[in-house]
This record gives C-alpha cells, sequence and structure tokens, in this order.
C-alpha cells in the first residue's frame, strides 16, 4: 500500500449549485489528517459518503418543496370553501326572500278567491231574488230550514216585492253541509239538491254535487254515489273534487265487488293527479287489494 502526504479531494463528484453547495464543496476539500495513509479504499469510501448527503440533501429540497405546495393548496382550499359558504349564505337569504314573497302571494290569492266567492254569491242571489219577484212563486223550503214568510196582508205578486227575502246562497249551502256533517245524509241531500236548483252556476255548485254523491255513499247506496259522481265530472270538469271524485268512484266500485273497473278507476287518479293526496291514497287502497300502481 502506498502512502503519501497529500490532500484528497472527491474528484469527479458533481456538487449542486444550490444552497448546500459549499456544504458538499467544504466536505469534498476536506484534508486527509497529516500523515495517513490513504488508499483508494479510503477514497471510495468518502465518494460513497458525499454521494449519500447529496442524496439527503435532495430529499430534504424535495419536502421542502412539497411542503410549500401543500400550504398553497390548504389557501387555495381555504379561500374556495370561504366562497363556496358566502355563496350559500346569499343563496339561503334569497330563498328565504322567495319564501316570503311565495306565502304573500298565497295570501292574496287567497284573499281573492274569498271575494269571488262571495260575489259569485251575491250575484246568485240577486238572480233568485229577480226570479221571484217576477214568478211570485215562493220558494220550497224544507221544515227548519229559513224562508221567505207570507206577506201578512195575502198580497199576491206584487206583494212579494215588499216581502221578507228567502234563504241566500250562503244560508242554503251552510244548512246543507251542516246537515251532512252531522250525519243527516237524507237532509243534505235534498238541501243541496234545492241549492243547485236555485243557484246552479256559483262557485260552490260544484261542491254541493260532490256532497251529494258523498251523502249518497255514506248511506252505502253505491250506485247513486257513482251516478252522482259522474254528473260532477260531465257538468264541472275543471272542478277543484274532480280528483276526489275520481276516488271515491273507485271505492264505490270496489263496494260493488266491481274489482277491475275499481282498478281502473284508481289508476287513473294517479295518472291523471299524481301529485294530489287522492293519488297517494289510491296507491294505498291498490296495495290493500293485492294490485301494484303503475
Amino acid at each position: 500500500m502506498e502512502c503519501r502526504f497529500s490532500s484528497v479531494r472527491a474528484g469527479g463528484l458533481a456538487v449542486p449549485r444550490n444552497r448546500w453547495g459549499s456544504l458538499l464543496a467544504a466536505l469534498a476539500t476536506l484534508p486527509l489528517a497529516g500523515t495517513a495513509c490513504v488508499s483508494s479504499d479510503d477514497i471510495d469510501g468518502l465518494h460513497q459518503q458525499l454521494n449519500d448527503i447529496e442524496k439527503q440533501i435532495q430529499a430534504l429540497e424535495r419536502k421542502s418543496s412539497s411542503k410549500e405546495e401543500v400550504a398553497k393548496l390548504n389557501a387555495s382550499v381555504s379561500q374556495q370553501t370561504q366562497q363556496l359558504l358566502k355563496s350559500n349564505a346569499d343563496t339561503g337569504v334569497k330563498l328565504s326572500e322567495l319564501t316570503t314573497q311565495m306565502e304573500q302571494l298565497e295570501a292574496k290569492l287567497e284573499d281573492t278567491n274569498r271575494r269571488l266567492s262571495q260575489l259569485s254569491q251575491q250575484i246568485a242571489e240577486t238572480q233568485g231574488e229577480l226570479s221571484r219577484m217576477r214568478g211570485g212563486v215562493p220558494q220550497p223550503v224544507p221544515p227548519g230550514r229559513p224562508g221567505p214568510l207570507t206577506p201578512p196582508d195575502g198580497g199576491g205578486a206584487d206583494a212579494t216585492v215588499g216581502a221578507p227575502r228567502g234563504p241566500s246562497p250562503k244560508e242554503l249551502y251552510d244548512s246543507a253541509y251542516a246537515d251532512y256533517t252531522k250525519g243527516r245524509y237524507a237532509l243534505a241531500i235534498q238541501g243541496f239538491q234545492e241549492y243547485l236548483e236555485a243557484f246552479p252556476n256559483t262557485d260552490l255548485s260544484d261542491n254541493a254535487q260532490y256532497w251529494i254523491a258523498e251523502s249518497h255513499y255514506a248511506q252505502k247506496k253505491y250506485r247513486e254515489a257513482i251516478a252522482d259522481f259522474d254528473r260532477l265530472l260531465k257538468d264541472w270538469p275543471q272542478s277543484d273534487k274532480v280528483a276526489a271524485a275520481l276516488l271515491k268512484k273507485g271505492y264505490a266500485l270496489l263496494e260493488l265487488g266491481q274489482k277491475a273497473e275499481a282498478v281502473v278507476q284508481l289508476q287513473y287518479v294517479i295518472h291523471e293527479h299524481p301529485a294530489a293526496e287522492e293519488a297517494r291514497l289510491a296507491r294505498a287502497r291498490l296495495r290493500s287489494i293485492g294490485v301494484e300502481a303503475r
């Protein structure tokens, strides 16, 4: 083994041009101690150590770069989150405003409907009064119902001008509906029929027809009920009672044992009025008889 006094450099080592370059250069130029005997194995070992140090430094730099990227990513995510939260808050405010506006519109619509109903009743009442004034024939009034009084002087047609008024449309309808709610179905049918004869074209005429059908249904007179529901569907096709009439007609068909017709009827309710409560009831009734709603 040859010994010499010299300084040993890490020949051929590629020193990186970065902040760690000075450190590698210092390590690469360290002189071997004084009179030590240096072998080629020692030089190779030094080369290996310096290469290991360089790899470690590069790994640290990569980690540092990754941390910076992660920090930037976190900042970006935080900013986007804040924007999303602000957007959600704005959307919530707008939704609340829309809900308030819808409630106000619904209240106005309800008030308008109420006013229209009152106007329709007043028109029907005026028409009925004019009819009585022209004909001089008193309207038949069932026992216990308000009605026109006989003039005290026993006058004829001319005397009817000053005679007390008969029942208004509202009074006649409310009286019949009260009979229905109390289970006096025969009286209810009579009252609603009188209403339809006197006031066939008011906003409550379709309701009167519907409650006649319901009264027959409650008496288990299913064929009469079906005929009444059919009249409602024919004469008032735009009524808000159409879905209910279709549903109860299906029920009546089931009660009569006409299952096939009833299934068709209930399926029709679901198809024509899918969002109505009657559609849910139709599905439930079909399930109860083992039929799947389509």
